[in-house]
């Protein structure tokens, strides 16, 4: 199974990142979800490929949700490349996970798709807050990150 879930770090509308998600990997809109944190917004159709959905916490604007469905109807594309395509249409951060748990590194990918990686407060993180410390690679588009040592 796929994980595709980007977390938007600043602030995003839940309709036209749903509707940016539509368009750039052709989803019929009604078959991506949009959940604000109280309600759904619409009806969707069954098989639902995508959701969008309010953050679920501190520094966490909105997330984009791509479900095995969404791997299967998009060619089961890289999530870099996914996360790149709805940071640069919406014109704001995102971060996605690392792949696996000893990897502390998350990549954050700027308004202008350019990425890299970068250290979040464990700490904070492990309270359901994103702050992002620094980078351990420059980021074009985030020039403002502190350069951290890899090993951080």
């Amino acid at each position: 199974m796929r994980d595709y879930t980007i977390v938007f770090i600043e602030p995003v509308d839940l309709g036209v990142l749903a509707a940016e998600a539509a368009d750039a990997f052709a989803i019929p809109r009604e078959q991506i979800e949009v959940w604000d944190g109280r309600t759904f917004a619409a009806p969707v159709v069954e098989p639902v490929i995508a959701q969008v959905a309010a953050g679920s916490g501190p520094g966490a604007y909105a997330e984009f949700v791509g479900f095995d469905a969404f791997a299967s109807h998009t060619g089961d594309p890289e999530l870099l490349d996914v996360a790149v395509e709805l940071a640069t249409r919406l014109k704001h951060r995102a971060v996605f996970g690392p792949e696996t748990a000893e990897d502390y590194r998350w990549t954050l990918v700027a308004a202008d798709g350019s990425h890299g990686k970068v250290v979040l407060d464990d700490d904070q993180l492990d309270d359901g807050a994103i702050k992002v410390l620094g980078s351990v690679e420059p980021i074009s588009g985030a020039p403002e990150l502190p350069q951290l040592p890899e090993t951080h």
